[in-house]
C-alpha cells in the first residue's frame, strides 16, 4: 500500500484533531463520517449529530493522545489504536482510555466511521 507512513501520519494527525478541539467545527465535522457510530464509555451509542454537538460544547478538559499504532484492515479501512489521556480540570487527576477508531476513505478523503474508549483502570 502506497505511501502507508504518510497515510498512517493524516490519521494520526486528524484524530488528534478530533481529540484536541482546537479546529473549526466545519474542519472538525469533515472528519467525521455521515455514518459515525460511537461506543461510549458508559455504553450508550452516539452518532454523529451527537458528537458534534460535543465538538462544540464548551469543554475545559484537556486531552492528548499517545503510543499511536495505525493498520490497514483493507484498502481502504484503517484502525488506529492509541492511549488517551483526559484531565476534567487543571486540578482533576489525568484518566487514560485505551481508544480505537475505524477510518474509512471515500473518494480520496479519510474520514472516522466508528470509535470506542475503554477506561484503563
Amino acid at each position: 500500500m502506497k505511501n502507508q507512513d504518510a497515510v498512517f501520519n493524516q490519521i494520526i494527525q486528524q484524530e488528534t484533531q478530533l481529540l484536541v478541539r482546537t479546529d473549526p467545527m466545519d474542519v472538525l465535522g469533515d472528519l467525521i463520517d455521515d455514518e459515525f457510530t460511537e461506543i461510549g464509555s458508559s455504553t450508550t451509542i452516539y452518532d454523529k449529530t451527537e458528537v458534534m454537538r460535543w465538538l462544540a460544547s464548551d469543554d475545559p478538559s484537556e486531552r492528548a493522545g499517545q503510543q499511536f499504532t495505525a493498520r490497514y484492515l483493507s484498502d481502504d479501512v484503517i484502525l488506529l489504536t492509541y492511549i488517551s489521556s483526559i484531565k476534567e480540570n487543571p486540578s482533576a487527576d489525568s484518566k487514560q482510555a485505551l481508544r480505537s477508531s475505524i477510518w474509512r476513505s471515500t473518494e480520496g478523503r479519510w474520514r472516522m466511521v466508528f470509535h470506542q474508549g475503554t477506561p484503563i483502570r
